[in-house]
């Protein structure tokens, strides 16, 4: 329990920090957001350092976060190169990486226990896109780019998170309907955050850019 506690703490301060570099004062972030992306940074140590302890806690926080499949007004899945990889990385759903915490767990009755204690829990939130919080997981070919069109609410801070599968580096773009830019995510990882509070309710499209040679796939949540 006690090494539980201590990586999700450590993983809590280095999201932290991160946040603080990419986010100035006046943008907020919603608490599902930051956990969602805190559970993605989680799932991904778990799995390449095969921690079971790293998995529970990503599946906790996952299941307890409530967000229902995104609805686009129109998406437009980039024309590239899904070039095969020697594995699919497995989508991060609580479900998902329970069984992999299990698998890794190697018989230990006490991560065992803790995996199965894993329930879901909704929550309410603060709502940004028009119907609710989204989620979806997709995949961007090589060298391209998925292209949404969302919804969302005037003076309601909007917050889109974007976390690929490790391979490739994503950036992601949002400009109003007329084709402005709004706000961007364009560092070197595959883990996007943006903020902003629209000036009007509409249509903003969504830009995930894959600058990699191999598809990534990638969760998508809005607030």
């Amino acid at each position: 329990m006690k090494k539980l506690l201590m990586i999700a703490a450590l993983f809590g301060m280095a999201y932290t920090a991160a946040a603080q570099e990419k986010m100035n004062d006046a943008k907020p972030q919603s608490e599902a957001i930051g956990r969602i992306r805190l559970a993605n940074q989680l799932a991904k140590y778990g799995y390449e350092t095969y921690s079971a302890s790293a998995l529970i806690e990503a599946a906790r926080i996952l299941a307890e976060v409530e967000t229902q499949e995104l609805k686009s007004e129109s998406f437009t899945a980039g024309e590239g190169d899904e070039s095969v990889k020697e594995s699919a990385k497995p989508e991060f759903t609580p479900e998902n990486l329970i069984a992999a915490a299990k698998e890794f767990a190697d018989g230990d009755k006490t991560l065992l226990a803790l995996a199965d204690r894993v329930v879901t829990a909704g929550q309410e939130e603060h709502r940004g896109l028009l119907g609710g919080p989204g989620r979806r997981v997709d995949r961007v070919a090589a060298n391209s780019t998925d292209t949404y069109v969302l919804a969302f609410k005037y003076g309601v801070p909007a917050e889109i998170f974007v976390s690929g599968d490790g391979d490739t580096d994503l950036d992601l773009y949002v400009y109003d309907e007329n084709g402005r830019a709004i706000v961007c995510d364009d560092d070197y990882s595959d883990d996007c955050y943006v903020c902003w509070t629209p000036a009007w309710t509409g249509n903003f499209v969504v830009k995930v850019v894959n600058r990699g040679r191999v598809y990534n796939q990638y969760v998508l949540v809005t607030n």
